[in-house]
């Protein structure tokens, strides 16, 4: 069992802490992609005109149309996103880090951390974010915020008035815009944040640094499998995970990195006492 005392000690010294956030810590904010709960319930002429029964399958699924499509993806944003609340996992990480210097790198996509009010510019979505769009040309013309889309579309969804005029246009080639997500081969990753990101790691190698991940699963294997070589180069570096047991650690870091068989809320529940 992971020793407490132990990796509070190592956050207390730490100058530095990289939270990688995945799957798990998404669940813990309300967005399980992989479940069937409640999906056919809510979305029952989707998941029957599709034969998707889950948020992740419906988001790999190409609609009819432009309009059915944003509309579907309108209500998954603003349920998620424009309605989000902290949970009280999210606020135990903001008290655990308030005094560090910090990076996020996440797959969750939902701007959770953005909405709790963590630093923009300390943050990189790997997998994009879905509060953002992009031109559904295959030609990167930038990103643009879809909040208002959102909004707009919610209103017509109450009152029953979905038309193709909502659908956002590429203000360089008039293509419709799609969510910025990795939902086909068109998908840019943000490169500003990734540099944001490889210049902090760059400047952190001789610095006392606690790795702290959360949920992530074989789904993001980006954000674990180079974290973890990064600890393995740098003596001063330390790994704290959530989801995961000390028996998946490599042998050679068992002094200098711990793992929680608990999720993301008991293990920062924890370290926060």
């Amino acid at each position: 069992m992971a020793d407490l005392v132990t990796a509070k000690k190592w956050l207390k010294n730490a100058n530095t802490v990289i939270v990688t956030a995945g799957n798990g810590m998404a669940k813990e904010e309300g967005l399980d992609i992989l479940s069937e709960e409640g999906f056919d319930d809510k979305f029952g002429k989707i998941a029957d005109k599709y034969d998707v029964h889950t948020i992740g399958d419906a988001l790999d699924k190409r609609f009819d149309t432009w309009s059915e499509q944003w509309a579907f993806w309108s209500e998954l944003i603003n349920e998620y996103s424009l309605q989000y609340e902290p949970s009280e996992t999210m606020l135990a990480l903001k008290k655990l880090i308030r005094d560090k210097k910090y990076f996020i790198a996440t797959s969750t996509f939902g701007h959770f951390f953005e909405n709790a009010g963590f630093n923009e510019n300390r943050i990189f979505n790997a997998f994009g974010d879905w509060t953002k769009m992009q031109c559904s040309s295959g030609i990167n013309h930038g990103q643009k915020d879809n909040r208002e889309v959102v909004e707009r579309f919610m209103t017509a969804i109450k009152n029953g008035n979905v038309t193709t005029d909502l659908v956002p246009k590429c203000e360089d080639c008039n293509s419709p815009m799609e969510l910025h997500m990795p939902l086909n081969a068109n998908f840019f990753p943000d490169t500003d944040a990734n540099t944001r990101f490889r210049w902090f790691l760059t400047g952190a190698e001789d610095k006392n640094v606690v790795i702290l991940e959360l949920g992530v699963d074989e789904t993001s294997p980006q954000l674990l499998d180079p974290m973890v070589k990064l600890v393995q180069q740098f003596p001063n570096w330390h790994y704290i995970a959530a989801d995961l047991a000390d028996a998946d650690l490599p042998a050679d870091l068992k002094k200098r990195a711990m793992g929680f068989d608990s999720n993301s809320h008991e293990m920062l529940m924890n370290l926060i006492k």
